[in-house]
């Protein structure tokens, strides 16, 4: 069975774990999948006691009686599993440990859809199943959850509970400040913007359709279209096209059911009509949440025709919603036992009924367009619900209870993210996984504790920085965005270097011209054309895998780790894990499909001394004394580099897509005192990576972009040298077997 390891410690009573926000996700994701194929074992790390600041949440282990859970300190935890950060996956029958919180978390959900197909967990992924799945390098998102929100929201935990501590003076009932992070305020910004879905052109015309077949539906039984479709239309009445409205209409609804399985789901908040517009919002009732759809349909009075003028006229403050129906009895688009899926109520049929068959109304429905269909920004990212949204749940839920549940305190400065958690809370799904666990989500539906305590706190918004870039502030734009080169710039960029007089220098491989390996006398699974590389491709794939494996070779001793960062389909790291048999081969990769695709190649092979990792670069935080990487993409070779630098590991590295560095929360550029002492910025450097992809052979621009290649590797081979290593940049050969054909070669001194 598949083993889960948390940070987390027994509590005195021995009843419940006291574990950080990371391990209480995990304990929730687990209640709300309903699966129970995992061991649980809590590991005490490095500053994780009962009050400390990690240790912000608490679980009754009672509620996970039917799981196994065990409590190990990290010395007695599988060496594999001490490579990465927690929390972590282990799988011993395929040597593959998957690191980090939102790697675990997908898994978790795939292994249980896999369990219980119908309860389509794996819808959580969102669109392709693309939700959190990249690194939080290239991932807003994974970024947000993982590090920046999970960082922010510990910290003020610990803030309010060092405030509970303090001793009760005469001046208790003084409010204390405390500034709100940054990050939530970018989330909240991030709810106020126009809600982005992934094909929305198609799919606002699919909306389209399953609005006009519930709103048509509700002609009466002997209007003239529904029931004979040579009668005339009454002058007054209805005036639609014919052929349409009997396409749109199968059949009439039968009691409270809708007219087919299509619209099941489909719950009409409101309609409303006025001198300048017709509106409509209705949700769809989804396994894991909904997706609220509004209509807007302006018009002009003087273009429509004289049927929708006069009903314009004549109703113009027609505006039937749900929040004018409480205290009634909610009879929606649902069977009879409706789901309370939000605090609003839905119409009945009888007002949608009465106003869908008021004089003009038909009309307007039936000369909506896709372009009227508006999605509502319901969930972090977009539409519907997915993975994001229960992880910033748990963060919220925990955030609010160390307010004890006062809303108020945020609603000021956070109001679409309060109205986010709200929703939630009364979504069934969520609210019973949290009911499950005892937590009093009823306190924040019912709009929480308005009640001020003494001592309670006051939020700040935080000061705002003097440069505000617009794409870091949205969160669904990517997390980098290419720099664009022009001619000038580069020119520049070259002259700030000669005028420091930095010249790059590219020496010999370390093995010299003996870069060959006689693949004939190796098994036939560890060629690359067994791990699905085009034929075309096969032999400069060759060539490049024989550069490294002979630098490798050049820096490896008998008992090294070696460390195939960013292995992808482990072409690299399983030729070196054959020629290296007394070397232990850590393959990490962040892409699931990637690895799995190793697994399937090594089952057929006698290897022992390889392990595979899914994770992001930086978490593994193993010894090692070879790091490897074979064209791993922009910033990557930097945070593979700065690894080996941390430990203190010989390093062999070609780069890839230079125009794609950026500064993140773990780097910045240039990266060497020497390129920062000169007067080259981050923009020039930004301007030299993005000339460095231009090195695609028989193009103008070839010599440049090699020069431009040539200086970014300069710079981190000066870095490195800062450091006490000895580097060597030398060339790939043959040059041809790929355009980004550098390589960088370390070793400590």
């Amino acid at each position: 069975m598949a083993r889960i390891y948390l940070r987390g410690i027994k509590s005195a009573t021995s009843s419940h774990v006291i574990c950080p926000l990371s391990s209480s996700c995990i304990l929730f994701f687990l209640r709300y999948c309903q699966t129970q194929n995992f061991e649980l074992n809590f590991l005490k790390t490095t500053g994780l006691n009962e009050g400390d600041e990690a240790a912000c949440c608490e679980v009754s282990l009672l509620l996970y009686k039917d799981i196994s859970v065990t409590f190990l300190g990290w010395d007695e935890a599988p060496e594999v599993v001490k490579n990465v950060c927690l929390p972590s996956f282990h799988e011993p029958e395929m040597s593959l440990v998957r690191a980090g919180l939102c790697v675990v978390l997908r898994h978790i959900i795939k292994s249980a859809h896999a369990e219980a197909p119908e309860k389509h967990l794996i819808d959580l992924l969102g669109f392709r199943q693309g939700s959190m799945r990249m690194c939080s390098e290239v991932s807003e998102w994974t970024k947000l959850c993982e590090v920046d929100l999970l960082n922010s929201i510990t910290f003020v935990i610990q803030s309010l509970k060092e405030l509970r501590k303090q001793p009760k003076t005469v001046s208790s009932d003084v409010e204390t400040c405390l500034t709100l992070p940054q990050d939530l305020i970018r989330l909240e910004g991030h709810f106020k913007e126009k809600c982005k879905v992934h094909n929305d052109n198609k799919r606002r015309r699919a909306e389209l359709k399953r609005l006009k077949k519930i709103l048509l539906s509700f002609y009466t039984k002997n209007s003239a279209i529904a029931s004979n479709e040579d009668a005339e239309v009454p002058k007054d009445g209805i005036n639609v096209d014919k052929e349409e409205c009997a396409g749109l209409q199968k059949r009439e609804p039968a009691g409270n059911k809708c007219i087919d399985e299509e619209t099941n789901n489909c719950l009409i908040k409101k309609i409303a009509v006025s001198e300048t517009c017709f509106e409509v919002e209705h949700l769809l009732l989804l396994p894991h949440g909904v997706r609220a759809i509004k209509v807007e349909k302006s018009f002009n009075q003087t273009k429509i025709v004289p049927s929708v003028h006069k009903m314009t006229n004549t109703f113009s403050s027609l505006s039937t919603t749900a929040s004018n129906q409480k205290g009634k009895s909610c009879n929606s688009l649902l069977c009879e036992d409706l789901i309370s899926i939000r605090s609003e109520q839905c119409l009945s049929l009888t007002d949608i009924k009465k106003v869908m068959t008021l004089p003009g109304v038909a009309e307007l429905v039936a000369q909506l367009s896709y372009q009227d269909i508006e999605y509502v920004h319901t969930y972090s990212e977009g539409a519907e619900m997915t993975l994001a949204d229960l992880v910033l749940f748990v963060y919220f839920y925990f955030f609010m209870e160390h307010l004890d549940f006062q809303c108020n305190l945020i609603e000021e400065h956070l109001p679409s993210v309060l109205e986010w958690m709200k929703h939630m809370v009364s979504l069934p799904t969520v609210r019973e996984a949290s009911q499950g666990l005892g937590w009093s989500v009823s306190k924040l539906s019912s709009g929480g504790n308005v009640r001020r305590e003494k001592a309670s706190v006051i939020f700040t918004l935080p000061e705002e920085p003097e440069f505000v870039d617009k794409d870091e502030m949205e969160l669904s734009h990517c997390a980098w965005m290419k720099h664009r080169a022009l001619k000038p710039e580069i020119f520049q960029a070259f002259k700030k270097l000669e005028e420091a007089n930095i010249k790059p220098f590219v020496g010999k491989h370390p093995q010299g011209e003996n870069v060959t390996v006689d693949w004939d006398t190796l098994p036939p699974s560890v060629h690359p054309k067994e791990g699905d590389v085009p034929e075309k491709r096969t032999h400069r794939k060759c060539q490049q895998l024989e550069n490294l494996v002979t630098a490798v070779q050049a820096v490896a001793r008998p008992g090294d780790a070696v460390v195939d960062f960013c292995s992808g389909g482990g072409h690299l790291g399983i030729v070196l894990a054959y020629l290296l048999p007394h070397c232990q081969i850590y393959l990490v990769e962040n892409k699931e499909e990637s690895l799995l695709k190793v697994c399937s190649r090594l089952e057929s092979m006698s290897l022992r001394n390889v392990t595979l990792y899914q994770c992001n670069i930086d978490y593994f935080i193993g010894k090692f004394d070879v790091g490897v990487c074979l064209h791993a993409c922009g910033s990557a070779t930097d945070m593979v580099q700065q690894l080996c630098l941390n430990a203190r590991a010989s390093f062999v590295i070609c780069p890839c897509c230079y125009g794609s560095i950026h500064n993140t929360h773990l780097l910045t550029y240039p990266r060497s005192k020497q390129f920062q002492s000169s007067s080259i910025t981050y923009k020039d450097f930004l301007t030299l990576g993005h000339a460095a992809d231009q090195t695609e052979f028989n193009i103008a621009l070839e010599e440049q972009g090699r020069e431009c290649m040539n200086l970014v590797d300069s710079d981190r081979a000066a870095y490195a040298r800062e450091l006490g290593y000895q580097v060597t940049l030398c060339s790939l050969q043959p040059l041809t077997c790929t355009p980004k054909n550098n390589l960088l070669v370390g070793i400590p001194a």
